[in-house]
């Protein structure tokens, strides 16, 4: 969405956040040096920049469109690492986590309650670049399609965990084991994780690293069909 787009849906957009149970989030987060990257790593084009360590499953960027996520919600977050986003139904999902994937706090609304999703994440996505939210319980066929259209229209981005009829893409994350446990002693100091983005029947994967000095590539990624993520 241009700037003048955005700008003049301000006012609007912030009169309808005061009515949202919104927090935000604090400090600065993308920048700091978190993950092994910087904000030159943001260049993705045409579509939004994510993480770079999902670059290889999303090479497009974030497109204006659903993606649904099964798995760990917290590689969602690694989503939202360009503009304003928002997290929707995921409490357990802290200020923390999001650091640890380089998410810009200062930009970022968490709603832990929504109560009425749909009304919540359409308000969201009108002023917002991307949105991470939990599945409603259910959504009707219409309804789902009007969201659609509303996102392709202010150009923002809606990442749902869990089931999304006719998702744009589906981005399964699998944990592949965790480093720093022995038998009954150690503290966990890595989590090694599966990603594979899914789209029109083409599959792209790439292992990633969740540690102390955060995100980071395992290995090279795969690439079966040539199709996934653009």
């Amino acid at each position: 969405m241009s700037s003048e787009n955005r700008s003049g849906s301000g006012e609007a957009m912030a009169a309808a956040l005061a009515r949202l149970p919104v927090s935000r989030g604090v400090g600065r987060g993308a920048g700091s040096g978190h993950g092994g990257w910087s904000a030159d790593d943001l260049s993705v084009r045409p579509g939004r920049a994510v993480h770079p360590g999902l670059r290889p499953v999303l090479p497009s960027g974030l497109m204006p469109e659903v993606y649904s996520l099964n798995g760990s919600a917290q590689v969602g977050l690694g989503l939202l690492v360009e503009g304003w986003c928002a997290v929707v139904g995921l409490p357990e999902l802290g200020v923390e986590a999001a650091r640890e994937w380089g998410v810009e706090l200062s930009r970022m609304v968490l709603v832990p309650d929504p109560g009425s999703w749909l009304e919540t994440v359409a308000t969201l996505i009108e002023g917002l670049d991307v949105v991470l939210a939990a599945a409603p319980a259910s959504i009707a066929p219409a309804a789902a399609q009007r969201l659609v259209a509303r996102l392709r229209s202010r150009g923002s981005s809606l990442v749902v965990l869990g089931r999304w009829p006719h998702a744009h893409a589906r981005i399964d994350v699998r944990t592949l084991g965790w480093q720093g446990l022995g038998r009954g002693y150690g503290a966990l100091e890595s989590q090694r994780l599966e990603i594979t983005v899914t789209r029109h029947h083409s599959h792209r994967t790439v292992t990633l690293i969740r540690g102390a000095e955060g995100v980071t590539a395992a290995g090279e990624s795969s690439d079966d069909s040539g199709g996934a993520g653009r």
